[in-house]
Parts: structure tokens; C-alpha cells; sequence
């Protein structure tokens, strides 16, 4: 597929955990969409081959290998990227884990896990790229606090479970909850610089992490392989499961110029899962 508006032609954005699955077609997209795209990814393998796949159908793509969950990291990465390519103006959160386990049998290093990355790793990863986007802004819009033009997109990958607790997975749906409230917030505090703040929530999109949830719940519920993502796609309305191409379209959407009124939003790309 073509894009020949080219809507982020030139820009430059940090997509991290972008070597697989939702964050792969977020990056692929991107690149259709003219960006420089920065594989931010804990997985070097899958970070170096996402970076010549996106070089191959966009300009120059740069792999950063990195641990999300330590914030000196992040800080150094806006940095480089800054230093790389002479500034960042976008940033999607989608790094992120995911597991199924009732209150029982939870423990403090399940939680914490779940965390380090869903929420620490998000929230500290924006705080440094917010400083970079920051210093591009002019004095007057700084003293103004206000502009007509956007400074910075930021783009948190939430979930449908951060909508409501879910009994099988409640460290999951709470750092998805988490996910949406720091999207607010930061969207209110970086409002003054233009700086556009919003979330998506998708439902079931087939990736290696779903199968390997579904393998793990297979296991647990006696499921033949890929019958508990069949049971959960025949709850959503539209009967399927959705794709990482259209969660990649979504963000490229809140990304581009004509999303430049959209902020503090969180927005369902789920099937008609959730009708809020």
C-alpha cells in the first residue's frame, strides 16, 4: 500500500519496542508516511532488521537498542536521536507486556514487572523527549503558552483493559489504566507548548505476544492452540480480530497535521469492544 500524501514527510519519531508486533506496524507505517523512523527496542536482532526493512520504503530508519525502564537510558537515547537527526518530533509508547493471572496467584515481582515497563518505562521515556520537544519551542510561545502550530506528537499505546478491570489480569489492566490518566495528564501539562498528547486502545490484534499469551491460557484452560483468541474475537461486534496495519493508521492519523486540535484523547480501535 501507497501513501502518497506523505503527511509526516521529513519528521522524525521514536517508536519504541518497534522490532515486532503492534510497534512494527506503527514504524512501517511511519516510513510509508515519509518519517525517519528510531526502532527504540530492547531486542537488538529485531531492532536492526526493523531498521532496514523501514530504510528499504522510507528515508533513513536508526536502530537504539535500550531498556525503556531505566531513565538515564531514555534521557541519553532523546539525545542521540536529537544529536542523529537535529530534533524529534514524534514519540509513540508502545513497549510494553502483557500476561493473564487471577488476584491469587499474583505476586510483588508479577506487579512489578508489569510496571517497569507499562508505566515507569512510558512515563520517564516521555518526561525525556518532552525536554527535547521543549527546547525547539520559541521564547514567545514559551512566555505565551499558546501556538498555532504543534511542537511534538506524543503517542501512548493503551489498551481496551485499561478501560475497565479485568478479574484475569488485573496488574495488566491497571498499568493500561495508568497508561490512559498519564496521557491526560501530560497532555494538560505540555498543552502550553503545543505539544499533542493522546492515546490508542486497541483490543485483540494477532501478534507473538498475543500467541504467546494464548499459548499460556491454552495450557491453563485445556484450549486447543488459538482457541482463546478465537473466544475473545467472538465477543468483539465485528467479529475479528484488528491489525497491527490498523493501529499503524491511527497513529500515523494522531501524528500528522490534521490531528493538530487532538489532545488529552483516548481513542478505542477495538471493534466495537468498548462503546466509550
Amino acid at each position: 500500500m501507497t501513501f502518497p500524501m506523505k503527511r509526516l514527510e521529513g519528521k522524525v519519531a521514536i517508536v519504541t519496542g518497534a522490532g515486532a508486533g503492534i510497534g512494527y506496524g506503527i514504524g512501517k507505517r511511519f516510513a510509508e508516511e515519509g518519517a525517519h523512523v528510531v526502532i527504540a527496542e530492547i531486542n537488538p536482532e529485531t531492532a536492526d532488521q526493523a531498521a532496514q526493512d523501514y530504510s528499504k520504503i522510507g528515508p533513513e530508519a536508526l536502530a537504539y537498542h535500550i531498556d525503556i525502564g531505566d531513565p538515564e537510558r531514555t534521557k541519553q537515547m532523546a539525545a542521540d536521536v536529537v544529536a542523529h537527526f537535529g530534533r524529534i518530533d514524534i514519540l509513540v509508547n508502545n513497549a510494553g507486556i502483557s500476561d493473564k493471572m487471577t488476584l491469587m496467584e499474583m505476586t510483588p515481582k508479577d506487579w512489578d514487572e508489569m510496571h517497569y515497563v507499562n508505566t515507569r518505562g512510558l512515563l520517564f521515556t516521555t518526561q525525556a523527549v518532552a525536554r527535547q520537544m521543549i527546547a525547539r519551542v520559541p521564547e514567545e510561545v514559551k512566555q505565551a503558552g499558546y501556538s498555532e502550530l504543534s511542537y511534538g506528537k506524543i503517542v501512548n499505546i493503551a489498551s481496551i483493559a485499561g478501560r475497565r478491570g479485568r478479574s484475569d489480569a488485573i496488574h495488566y489492566s491497571t498499568s493500561k489504566a495508568a497508561v490512559i490518566t498519564i496521557t491526560q495528564a501530560t497532555a494538560m501539562e505540555l498543552a502550553p507548548y503545543h505539544i499533542n498528547v493522546n492515546a490508542i486502545c486497541p483490543a485483540a490484534i494477532w501478534t507473538a505476544l498475543y500467541k504467546h499469551l494464548d499459548d499460556r491460557m491454552a495450557q491453563k484452560l485445556n484450549l486447543a492452540p488459538g482457541e482463546f483468541y478465537q473466544q475473545r474475537i467472538r465477543r468483539i461486534p465485528l467479529h475479528r480480530g484488528g491489525t497491527i496495519e490498523e493501529i499503524g493508521s491511527m497513529a500515523a492519523f494522531l501524528c500528522s497535521d490534521e490531528a493538530d486540535y487532538i489532545t488529552a484523547q483516548s481513542y478505542n480501535v477495538d471493534g466495537g469492544s468498548e462503546m466509550n
